[in-house]
């Protein structure tokens, strides 16, 4: 795929995130029913939290909440690097594939190459991430993924709940 086609398809890092985690979760989620806002309990309480963390930690940071194209918020950049704050290691994968298509869209849109870091502040541990080959092509199956899903009617089956539905927000709209 081409910078200029990757530009215009303005996929977020969060519609990556929700394709790895669910992609039922991201057909509600780009279909208008943001959820998570909205919702009472112990998804909402998650979402909270990291916000809030979002908010006090690494407060020294100079380059915090950097926007790329009105498109991609970046946590904060340093000494050549993209971190993502999180809250816990719940969900680390869909966090992993989240970072490595920010470090996917500023290497093919933007010329620039670089390395990124999970940032675990509650835990004080970091994951250092690189964009390798295998991950670009996971990230390029993702994005065709995410086009499948953006222009379907229905969201996609999913047969059997899933441990994280329990906290999901939108548990009801799935399995209610």
């Amino acid at each position: 795929m081409d910078a200029e086609s990757l530009a215009e398809l303005r996929i977020t890092g969060g519609e990556i995130n929700y394709i790895v985690l669910c992609p039922r979760k991201l057909w509600w989620f780009v279909h208008g029913m943001e959820q998570e806002h909205v919702s009472a309990g112990e998804g909402a309480e998650n979402v909270a939290i990291g916000k809030l963390l979002h908010e006090t930690s690494y407060k020294d940071q100079v380059r915090k909440e950097v926007m790329i194209d009105n498109l991609l918020r970046l946590d904060f950049t340093e000494d050549g690097l993209v971190h993502e704050i999180k809250k816990s290691k719940g969900g680390e994968r869909a966090s992993l594939y989240q970072l490595l298509y920010y470090l996917y869209y500023l290497k093919h849109v933007k010329g620039v190459v670089t390395k990124g870091v999970i940032d675990y502040p509650q835990q004080k541990r970091r994951k250092f991430v690189e964009l390798t080959p295998v991950y670009e092509q996971d990230i390029a199956g993702m994005l065709a993924g995410i086009v499948e899903i953006r222009a379907a009617k229905l969201p996609p089956v999913v047969d059997v709940p899933m441990p994280l539905c329990a906290q999901c927000a939108y548990q009801d709209l799935c399995w209610g």
